[in-house]
Parts: structure tokens; C-alpha cells; sequence
């Protein structure tokens, strides 16, 4: 009987004290992650605002500033600084105005598909010898970002003056 009233008072004094030593540990886990998940919701946010950076469309290609009628020419542009936690789809619409006769004209237009992602490749071109007349000439890329539905979501514009002598 003595056994049983020892093995029962050890048995008790293991339950209380497993229970008052595992206790506040899970409450100091709860409240470490809690205070974690605020101080990391807290740091991303102002981060994220300093890095984003304006998207920009820029015409790379050709690098010459004049060329001559006929001639070859890979039309490229680059979409700068793009993020998106899914690519997208997007269409590069391009636009070929040609001073004639002192006069801006529409000389030609162009549409090409693109995927745009973050630190994706994100350029759209084309290879041409459309240019047939001489003037001044000014390539204009419109880029629109679109969802998986041809939603558009967002659109950015590029432009550049080239001379075919």
C-alpha cells in the first residue's frame, strides 16, 4: 500500500509539473511568432515602396540614330523594372510615323505577343525592311500588360526619332 501512495504522489507531482513547465513555453512560442509576424509585416512594407521602381518602355533597337531605306532592321524594346508574382501576358503595338511633306504620317503598324515576368527576358521585337521612304522617322511602342482573360491592366509607352537618309 505504501508503494501504491508513492507511486501515486510521484505520479501527480510529474502531471503538475509537466503541465506548469510545458504551459508558458507554448505561450511564449505564440507570442514570439506573433511579435515575428508583426515586425516582419512591418519591415516589408516601407521596403517594398523604396525598391519599387517605375516601369519604363525603352527602344534599344536599332542603336543608330539614322539608317538608310530598305535596310534590315531588328526593332526591339525593352520593359524596364516590371514585377508581377505571375507572368503576364502582354502585346507590344507598334507605330511607324514618317514625316512626309512636312507632314506626320502613319507609315506602318505593327502588333507582336509577349510574356512578361519579373526578371524575365521582358523585350519585344521584330525584324523588317518596311522603311522604303526617306524623312524623319519616329517609332512608338505601346505596351499592354494584360491577365489571362486579355483584361488589360496596365499600359506603358516608349518612343524614339530616328533619320532614313
Amino acid at each position: 500500500m505504501k508503494n501504491n501512495k508513492w507511486l501515486i504522489f510521484i505520479l501527480i507531482i510529474c502531471v503538475l509539473a509537466g503541465w506548469i513547465f510545458l504551459r508558458p513555453k507554448n505561450e511564449e512560442k505564440k507570442t514570439v511568432i506573433e511579435d515575428n509576424k508583426t515586425e516582419e509585416s512591418e519591415e516589408i512594407t516601407p521596403e517594398e515602396i523604396k525598391e519599387k521602381k517605375e516601369v519604363t518602355v525603352e527602344i534599344v533597337s536599332p542603336e543608330e540614330e539614322s539608317f538608310i531605306p530598305r535596310q534590315a532592321r531588328m526593332w526591339q524594346a525593352q520593359v524596364n523594372n516590371f514585377e508581377s508574382d505571375y507572368g503576364n501576358l502582354g502585346t507590344c503595338e507598334w507605330k511607324f510615323y514618317l514625316n512626309e511633306n512636312n507632314d506626320e504620317v502613319l507609315y506602318r503598324e505593327q502588333e507582336i505577343k509577349i510574356v512578361l515576368s519579373t526578371g524575365g527576358d521582358n523585350t519585344c521585337g521584330f525584324t523588317s525592311t518596311f522603311i522604303e521612304s526617306r524623312g524623319k522617322l519616329r517609332a512608338e511602342v505601346t505596351v499592354l500588360v494584360k491577365d489571362a482573360q486579355e483584361n488589360i491592366l496596365e499600359t506603358y509607352k516608349g518612343e524614339r526619332n530616328y533619320i532614313v537618309q
